[in-house]
């Protein structure tokens, strides 16, 4: 029989049992939590779609898009204290007649991060990066001592030596709420507004007969991965943004070639 020392106070199976419960206590919280921000978010928004520009037909292009609405009247979609961090992307997925996984956007690496220019194994190569990705977080373009501005994690411009360095302002920071020379890329749509979600499948992943499933849902989360990396948070902190990622609006719609 497997023998395990645990050190204390854990050493007394009393106190294993009451540590047990009062962790899914917690759990339970974090799932009550987690619907609670579903039924917000998706109060607070709508998906309309899909639309198919033509006629699905065999080995032809499949576009399609999706209207991705804000229909609330008082703020813009995501939004957050200084807009750049939280996410809110669309996944879609094809699926062939067999079940087989055949196109997608919206997919995460390995590390968990979105296919693009944050992402590491994009970086490396090991992934392709997600070109007809719809992301709505809006970033930080922060400036350089000379040549064009650049996506940063935080509002903080860089110097020669890629360092964090904080010009001198007139203004006080205070009052802006970040850095001079610091804008914002706004990817949110604004109350009552609307975005296209607009994808191109291939047309040779459309040669097979029969009945093909296109899956889409919009995903968020308070937190990129990459973000979470740049400050130091340990991969238990990471795993559980992972976990409390939400989906809204999901939905699965068929349709047959012949």
């Amino acid at each position: 029989q497997l023998q395990i020392a645990f050190p204390e106070p854990w050493d007394t199976v009393d106190e294993r049992r009451d540590a047990r419960k009062i962790l899914d206590d917690n759990f339970e919280l974090l799932q009550i939590k987690k619907e609670s921000s579903i039924a917000v978010m998706e109060a607070g928004s709508k998906v309309e779609g899909p639309f198919f520009r033509e006629e699905p037909s065999l080995g032809r292009d499949l576009k399609v898009e999706f209207k991705v609405r804000n229909i609330s009247e008082g703020h813009n979609n995501p939004s957050g204290s200084l807009g750049a961090q939280p996410q809110l992307w669309m996944n879609v997925v094809l699926t062939g007649p067999d079940g087989e996984w055949l196109w997608e956007s919206g997919y995460l690496d390995g590390n968990g991060d979105l296919a693009n220019q944050h992402s590491l194994q994009v970086r490396k190569g090991i992934i392709p990066s997600d070109f007809q990705l719809f992301n709505l977080q809006t970033q930080f373009m922060i400036t350089g001592v000379k040549g064009t501005d650049r996506e940063m994690y935080l509002p903080v411009n860089v110097d020669f030596d890629q360092l964090p360095f904080l010009r001198p302002a007139n203004i006080p920071v205070s009052v802006m709420n970040h850095p001079p020379f610091i804008r914002m890329e706004q990817k949110s749509i604004p109350p009552l507004g609307h975005k296209m979600a607009r994808y191109k499948i291939p047309g040779h992943l459309l040669c097979k007969k029969g009945t093909y499933r296109l899956s889409a849902r919009m995903r968020s989360r308070m937190e990129p991965i990459y973000f979470m990396r740049f400050c130091n948070a340990t991969p238990e902190m990471e795993r559980r943004m992972l976990e409390q990622t939400i989906d809204l609006h999901p939905q699965t719609i068929e349709f047959t070639l012949r």
